[in-house]
């Protein structure tokens, strides 16, 4: 439809909890040459986005784009992948667990493990407005269909953007300043 109306658009499913992480952990890992030999995660999800992924088809869709930034950023898939459970009690909060094994310097054995806990509505609401106030001054520049320079706030980005948060902050901020210099 967008197309259709020749409307810009920017993509679906925001980037606010555990793949947020990852796609600044998984560049962290390749840059220093840390093997990642495993990566996994547990999500633990209440609210809509929960109830949604309790169906298997949008669960196993949303299990796969979770892991997409590790092989891209990486360059392999380390072992391991991502559980995603609705637990409805948790209502508009998340909470992620990961467990890393990666090896260091001559080959030592290591592991880094995290929790991430947040509150869905809270994390998104800032995405959304920007996304918005982005989406709208792009349509005043005269943009229309994909708007790829904003896979910083996505999962599985429009086009063939890169995963890494570092390298989609550096296009969303030329993108930024393209569009003030096209609107001034």
């Amino acid at each position: 439809m967008a197309e259709r109306e020749r409307l810009p658009y920017a993509g679906h499913d925001g980037k606010t909890g555990e793949t947020l992480v990852k796609s600044v952990l998984a560049p962290m890992f390749a840059m220093r040459h840390l093997v990642v030999r495993t990566w996994s995660g547990v999500n633990l999800l209440g609210g809509g986005d929960g109830a949604n992924l309790a169906e298997p088809a949008a669960n196993a869709t949303k299990a796969a784009s979770k892991q997409r930034v590790l092989g891209e950023t990486l360059g392999y898939v380390p072992q391991g992948g991502t559980r995603i459970e609705f637990v409805e009690d948790l209502g508009d909060f998340k909470t992620a667990w990961d467990l890393i094994t990666f090896s260091g310097f001559l080959g030592t054995p290591m592991r880094m493990e995290f929790t991430w806990h947040g509150c869905d509505s809270a994390l998104a609401a800032p995405l959304v407005l920007d996304l918005a106030r982005l989406t709208a001054a792009a349509h005043a520049a005269g943009r229309t269909g994909p708007l790829t320079e904003l896979a910083f706030f996505f999962k599985d980005p429009l086009g063939s953007a890169p995963h890494s948060l570092t390298e989609q902050w550096s296009q969303l901020c030329d993108f930024v300043r393209q569009l003030d210099a096209d609107l001034s």
